[in-house]
């Protein structure tokens, strides 16, 4: 419909699904439409061998072919390792994204970038834990990425289940972490995004997630930052109606300067 509001593309992260924004799409039922796609390699009955000649770019293609396909802009929201595949779409097509919304966005090519010797420490940190995922059995590898961006002892309160679709996602997690890691300088550099931009930012995070937040931030120098409490990096699936009104929030805030500056 003409004027129906502008849909929202939501972007996952690493060891997830499309199915994370579950409660945003409810909350736009029926007047807002909220695409989630499956990141490539998360999809439903695809085998887990991850692709280690891939990059950002290429992960982002389907996603960009989605949105250009739609006449209309779109408002762009991503968590976690999707935030480094929104900054890739916003780089691309930034006249196609009417507004940003990043949860913690995991950029660790950003972290390599600073001069800052803490930031290598932090960057350090991601890497012994990319290789623990890489290296151990996917069960293993697997728990210490979930406890490490959830909280201690998260792998041991899933279930059965949950402990072995994750550990089969191990490859595909390391992927994620290489396409991530190897985007050059450069890249960032080229990015001309005006449009407006919101990070949240739950008040439980680690410092790594926290950090990276502000690194984006830094690059992205309109965004505001709004932290929510009683939540950590998760917060869009442990907290999820929360984290959904604030998404909503910042895309209404979004779509009411535009019609003020367009008066």
């Amino acid at each position: 419909m003409k004027n129906s509001p502008l849909p929202i593309m939501a972007i996952h992260g690493s060891a997830s699904s499309g199915a994370l924004w579950r409660n945003l799409s409810r909350q736009c039922a029926p007047w807002r439409a909220v695409l989630a796609p499956d990141l490539r390699g998360y999809n439903v009955g695809v085998s887990q061998r991850a692709d280690l000649h891939s990059t950002l770019r290429e992960r982002a293609r389907p996603i960009i072919e989605a949105i250009e396909s739609d006449r209309r802009p779109i408002h762009l929201v991503a968590h976690s390792f999707g935030g480094s595949v929104a900054l890739e779409i916003i780089a691309s097509i930034p006249q196609k994204i009417k507004s940003l919304t990043l949860f913690e966005p995991v950029s660790p090519a950003l972290l390599k970038v600073s001069s800052q010797p803490e930031d290598r420490q932090l960057l350090n940190d991601i890497l012994a834990l990319s290789n623990r995922v890489r290296e151990e059995s996917g069960a293993v590898g697997m728990e210490s990425f979930i406890n490490f961006w959830h909280e201690a002892e998260a792998w041991s309160r899933l279930s059965v289940h949950a402990q072995e679709r994750l550990a089969q996602l191990a490859p595909i997690v390391y992927q994620d972490f290489c396409e991530a890691y190897r985007v050059e300088p450069e890249a960032f550099s080229l990015i001309d995004y005006f449009a407006p931009v919101t990070l949240l930012m739950g008040e439980r995070t680690n410092a790594h997630a926290r950090r990276m937040a502000h690194l984006v931030q830094h690059l992205l120098p309109q965004a505001g930052m709004l932290t929510l409490p009683e939540m950590g990096h998760m917060g869009p699936l442990t907290h999820s109606c929360e984290v959904s009104k604030a998404i909503l929030n910042s895309i209404q805030h979004a779509e009411n300067d535009y019609v003020c500056s367009a008066v």
